[in-house]
């Protein structure tokens, strides 16, 4: 598990900072630094990503398995914390809200790759849906005939624009490749989820959705469905950016969420917020 704990001081309020798959807890490395002094940020790795096994509890169903080792981290932490996700880990995000809400203080997610329900929707929703499944087949199939770089040079390519997976240098497309099993998981974990979009009306913590302009249709129709449905929620939008924006596009992200943060707290405390966005 990456651990970034930057803060001087204790009372200092906690981040736990989910990434996105085919990532590690290390994409949250500038956010902490950002934070340094204001916010305790932990970044841990998600089940088959950095020094986390794919192991997984199969007593868990769908999302649950990912979410259960961040749910264990915030009760070892033995407070509430501010939860912050990019795509698949921001759906882990929202899985650990919906089974412990006590946990969670508040939610800044970046288009949330939650696609399940997309299969019970209208006909742009379903076949949106097919389409995200086709791409998670080919890197399954892909996987099983022994050439994943078929398969996430698809995915890569997907998420990022047309060729960059062919702009990335070896070394790279090998750490990929060598991930195509975990993204498998995250796949199958997700479409194995069952919750409607009406039941994110029962999170009552205040939610940040962020979305970029540029990223894939599908992640747009996920973000404005769950939007539509949430009790409490600001949207930000970034229309120059796409959807690893967190990754590459820190400096436009993390004042957004650090901004986010400081509201809660001030609306908790009812006093000038401990924390401020970086300039």
């Amino acid at each position: 598990m990456t651990n970034f704990k930057h803060a001087k001081l204790s009372s200092a309020p906690v981040a736990v900072a989910l990434h996105s798959s085919a990532s590690s807890g290390a994409q949250w490395r500038t956010f902490a630094d950002d934070c340094a002094g204001r916010l305790e940020v932990i970044a841990p790795d998600l089940p088959g990503y950095g020094q986390s096994s794919l192991t997984r509890d199969i007593t868990q169903k769908g999302v649950a398995g990912a979410a259960a080792p961040v749910i264990e981290l915030i009760e070892r932490k033995g407070e509430a914390v501010h939860l912050i996700g990019h795509s698949n880990g921001a759906g882990v995000a929202l899985k650990v809200a919906m089974i412990r809400p006590d946990l969670v203080k508040s939610l800044a997610l970046y288009e949330p790759a939650t696609f399940h329900f997309l299969n019970h929707g209208c006909s742009i929703d379903r076949a949106l849906f097919r389409q995200i499944s086709r791409l998670a087949g080919l890197v399954s199939v892909s996987l099983a005939f022994g050439n994943p770089d078929r398969g996430m040079r698809a995915f890569i390519n997907f998420w990022n624009g047309e060729g960059a997976w062919e702009s990335l240098p070896d070394k790279s497309r090998s750490k990929f490749a060598s991930q195509a099993r975990s993204i498998i998981a995250d796949f199958n974990a997700g479409f194995a989820e069952s919750w409607s979009v009406k039941e994110l009306g029962s999170i009552k913590v205040p939610i940040l959705m962020m979305s970029g302009g540029t990223s894939p249709e599908i992640a747009a129709r996920v973000t404005s469905h769950m939007t539509g449905a949430i009790h409490d929620v600001r949207i930000e939008m970034f229309p120059s950016l796409g959807h690893m924006a967190p990754v590459f596009n820190p400096d436009l992200i993390n004042p957004v969420i650090l901004q986010h943060i400081a509201t809660v707290e001030e609306t908790e405390t009812g006093s000038s917020p401990r924390i401020r966005s970086a300039a």
